[in-house]
Parts: C-alpha cells; sequence; structure tokens
C-alpha cells in the first residue's frame, strides 16, 4: 500500500520510528542471551558473524525506514530475508543438545521487527503474509514441533495481524482528521470574505433592488437584476469550497453529492439537500451532476430566462434519487423523439445516456404548460 496523504506519511513515520527503537530493544535482547550461552555453540564464529550481521542490519535498516520513499518492495522484503536468513543459521550453528531442548533460536525475538515492518505498510494482510512465510522456515528447522514453537507461531500471527489492523485504523483517522483541519480553515476563510461581502457589495445590491423597485420603470429592472446577483453572490460565498471526501471504496473516494448538487443553486434555481451528506462513488458523484447541469441547460434554453427550477436529492437505500422540476411550458408531445430523429441528442445523451449508463432509471413528467419534471433514480456505485 503506497501511502501519499501527508498525515499518513506522517503517522507511519512515527510508527516506524517506534519500531526502530523496538528492534534496538529486541536485538539487545537477542546479544545478551547468544552471549551468554556462545560456549555451548556449535560453531562459535559463525554464532558470533550472525551477530555482527544482525547488528549490522540494524542500523541499515532504521535508516532505510526512516524515508518514506525508501519504504518500498524491495527493502521490506530485504528485511524478511535477513530475519529468515538469521533464522535458519540456527541448526548450523547450535549444539545438538541446543536443538534437542528446543532453545531460543540465534535471532530470538529479533526477527519479529521485520515481520511487524510489513503490517506498518501493507496492514494487516501483509502482516499476516510475512508471518505465514516466516513460520514455514521456523518449523522447518525444529527438531521436534512442540507446543511452545506453536505458541509462538499464534503470537507473531496475532501480533501481526492486530498491529497491521490498528494501523490501518490510525491512517483512516490521520486522513479524517486532516481532511476536517482543511475544511474547517477553508470554511473560516470563507466566512472572513463572506462578512466583508457582507458588509460592503451585498448591501450595495440590496440597496440597489429596492431603491430600483421604488423609482420603477428601466430602473426596477435594473434592481431585479441586482437582486438576482445579490442571491446569486451569497450563494457562492456560502457554497462549500470542494466535495468532502468520504472512505475508499475499490480504490476510489467516495464524493458528498449533496456538496456538488449545492453548487448549482442559483437565483432561479432552488436546491434541497439532506442536512447530512450524501456519499456516492466519485464517477457516479460527477455524472449525476452533470446530467443535472443539462436538465437545467434545458429549462434556461427552451423555457426561457425567467423559468425557475428546483432541484431536490433524496436517498433511498443504496439508491440516490434526484428531481428537477421547472415551471416552463413543458415538451410537446413527440419532440424528444423528433429530436433524436434530427440527430439531436441533447437530452437522450447528457441526461438519459449518462443515468442509463449508471445502471439507473430515469422518469419524465410533463406536458404542454405543466412544466418538466425529471426524476433520476441511481445507484451509489457502479459495479464493475
Amino acid at each position: 500500500m503506497v501511502v501519499t496523504e501527508p498525515a499518513s506519511v506522517a503517522v507511519e513515520t512515527s510508527l516506524f520510528r517506534a519500531l526502530a527503537v523496538f528492534r534496538a530493544v529486541v536485538l539487545a535482547f537477542a546479544v545478551g542471551t547468544n552471549a551468554s550461552r556462545w560456549r555451548e555453540f556449535e560453531i562459535v564464529w559463525l554464532g558470533w558473524a550472525v551477530i555482527a550481521g544482525m547488528v549490522l542490519w540494524t542500523l541499515v535498516v532504521t535508516w532505510a525506514y526512516d524515508a518514506p520513499h525508501r519504504r518500498n518492495v524491495r527493502w521490506l522484503v530485504a528485511d524478511l530475508l535477513v530475519a529468515i536468513l538469521a533464522l535458519v543459521s540456527t541448526p548450523v550453528i547450535q549444539s545438538a543438545e541446543q536443538l534437542d531442548a528446543s532453545d531460543a533460536t540465534i535471532p530470538t525475538f529479533w526477527v519479529a521487527a521485520s515481520l511487524l515492518a510489513w503490517s506498518l505498510h501493507w496492514r494487516w494482510a501483509g502482516g499476516l503474509l510475512a508471518a505465514a512465510i516466516f513460520s514455514v522456515f521456523d518449523l522447518a528447522i525444529r527438531n521436534e514441533i512442540d507446543t511452545t514453537a506453536i505458541g509462538n507461531i499464534f503470537l507473531l500471527f496475532l501480533a501481526t495481524g492486530v498491529v497491521g489492523y490498528c494501523v490501518g485504523l490510525l491512517m483512516d483517522a490521520a486522513q479524517a482528521r486532516s481532511q476536517a483541519e482543511r475544511l474547517a480553515a477553508a470554511a473560516e476563510e470563507r466566512e472572513r470574505i463572506a462578512r466583508d461581502i457582507h458588509d460592503g457589495v451585498l448591501q450595495v445590491l440590496a440597496l440597489v433592488q429596492r431603491r430600483g423597485q421604488e423609482i420603477g420603470g428601466p430602473a426596477a429592472e435594473l434592481g431585479q437584476l441586482a437582486g438576482e446577483q445579490e442571491v446569486a453572490l451569497r450563494q457562492l460565498v456560502q457554497r462549500p469550497p470542494e466535495p468532502a471526501l468520504g472512505p475508499s471504496v475499490d480504490g476510489e473516494s467516495d464524493v458528498d453529492l449533496s456538496s456538488l448538487l449545492d453548487a448549482l443553486g442559483s437565483a432561479r434555481v432552488t436546491v434541497s439537500t439532506p442536512g447530512k451528506p450524501v456519499w456516492v462513488s466519485a464517477h457516479v458523484g460527477h455524472q449525476i451532476t452533470a446530467a443535472c447541469r443539462s436538465a437545467l441547460d434545458n429549462t434556461t434554453l427552451h423555457a426561457g430566462p425567467a423559468a425557475r427550477s428546483w432541484l431536490l436529492l433524496e436517498e433511498d437505500g443504496d439508491q440516490v434519487v434526484v428531481s428537477v422540476r421547472d415551471d416552463g411550458s413543458g415538451i410537446p408531445d413527440g419532440r424528444l423523439d423528433a429530436a433524436d430523429a434530427e440527430g439531436r441528442m441533447g437530452v437522450s445523451k447528457s441526461i438519459l445516456g449518462r443515468v442509463r449508463g449508471l445502471g439507473g432509471d430515469v422518469g419524465l413528467t410533463t406536458a404542454p404548460g405543466m412544466g418538466v419534471d425529471w426524476e433520476l433514480r441511481i445507484p451509489r456505485r457502479v459495479s464493475g
């Protein structure tokens, strides 16, 4: 798993530095344990050579893991291979009496650091995979597989799985906190700008609208335009700066459909969305927004700039329902079929094509003089 989010990188870096401390502690334990029994080794010089290699590798891999760009497959695989080599040296170095007594291996608990590195980088799945690979070699060097050996392997699986799972939770929490801080900072800046605009531009536009209505004539039209711009500007400064990102599903982050559709609001378009985020996949969210924008553009084009539109977003289990209604003149019978025959694919491609391409359904209610009412029913995510 490649970590690119700055908050997640910071968390992973802290965890790898904690792992470096753990590695140093278990290295000291391994050196002390072997120092107390080296006289019983079958090949003494090789035992001390392996211990020296463990010390050297601890220094090298601690340096390597401290840089995020070096936490890659090559270093992690090399780390596991070094641990396995230190393990399989045990039958060569230890005496027959030590092997029969199921004494501790040459690296003892030092090997756990390599497995935990996989848990930190690839979460619980990587940790369990490393534990499974290591366990095969651990059991292969045993003269007798007793309850102690089984218990050690169980602890390896437990530690790597739990650590990997907890790391995943920490990463998600770090990303959520980072996003919340960015949104809070953006909201604070937007609020500051909104105050400045309210104290100046909005008050002037409201004054022009009121005075234009009082004077009448051409000034009334100017006042109406000022009022429309006041509404549009007010919606602009109150609009969320960007759609919130939600949990990741199949590698694609969800988006808040409410935020996307709120951006379509204007002086003549009223948008009503739930008071909480409506999560859909990013692809679905942008396609729905494009379809709704096309419906609103059609209203402006065919019903005139004076027509009003209403957009309503609702949730229905695994689907979302978007209604786009206007008070225009409606669509005459047969007009859509005639447009298709003429090669004008605006409605069929921009609305029907998008929604049906997502596996959704489109309902259309219209009549001359009764406006147009679109109902778009779309799944939150597109399978396959």
